[in-house]
């Protein structure tokens, strides 16, 4: 399974998971032109795409991406939201139930709290592995310790000790509420942390609050020197694969 990187980052986010023949978009805060690139153009093999919530820099495309036939799924909560937000209809799915027959993924939606906009973060299965998808979240409210996590593809958008305090106390409470810190993906972390565990893409770090170099080697800290951490940057490719060679 390979998961290519269009964008990640509040200028937009994208990201392609391709596994056999079948591709699962995440997020659709990319114009089509630079997702249809990344597919080289196979839209065909699209099973679908899969949103986290309303805002323009995760589903700001979501009309370009309807008018090549693609699919969009969300929870009934967000899917409520994008209807009246955007006049758009997605595919709802209900949370913590699992949809199978997305080609060969299978996803379950899960409510993560960013700030007062419902959200969503998502299992993925397919044969080749588990891939644990959070992005724009406070924190993850569910324990997956026990699940056996292969992948991750967890936003870890800023540390605190970054943060100005010559901000306005609306956007660092936005930040605060809404995303995950430095300190709080690595509770995440260690928490999946397991045999299991091989990859984790770092996903929609803040420009101005973040530190790719810190956040990578903090969290590599965590982890056995095989698991691979990485930052998403824009046209990142990644081989996920459960057997080293």
């Amino acid at each position: 399974m390979v998961v290519k990187t269009i964008n990640s980052g509040s200028r937009g986010n994208g990201y392609a998971l391709i596994s056999g023949e079948d591709v699962l978009l995440l997020e659709c805060g990319v114009p089509a032109k630079e997702m249809l690139k990344a597919i080289d153009y196979q839209t065909s093999k699209v099973v679908g795409c899969i949103a986290s919530h309303v805002h323009s820099d995760h589903v700001g495309f979501i009309k370009q991406y309807m008018q090549y036939g693609i699919k969009v799924y969300t929870s009934d909560e967000v899917q409520s939201d994008i209807e009246t937000i955007m006049g758009e209809k997605t595919i709802g799915l209900q949370r913590m139930r699992r949809k199978n027959f997305l080609g060969c993924f299978s996803v379950v939606p899960f409510r993560v709290p960013h700030g007062d906009t419902e959200c969503d973060g998502w299992l993925i299965d397919t044969a080749e592995g588990r891939v644990l998808f959070i992005t724009d979240a406070e924190y993850c409210p569910y324990d997956f310790s026990k699940m056996n996590i292969n992948y991750g593809l967890i936003e870890c958008n800023y540390s605190e000790d970054y943060l100005s305090t010559d901000d306005s106390g609306s956007k660092n409470h936005h930040v605060l509420t809404g995303h995950l810190e430095l300190q709080t993906c690595k509770r995440l972390v260690q928490s999946i942390n397991s045999n299991s565990l091989r990859s984790i893409g770092l996903i929609h770090l803040s420009a101005g609050n973040g530190n790719p170099r810190r956040f990578r080697n903090e969290i590599s800290e965590l982890v056995d020197s095989d698991v691979d951490i990485w930052i998403a940057e824009k046209g990142t490719e990644k081989e996920f694969r459960l057997t080293p060679f």
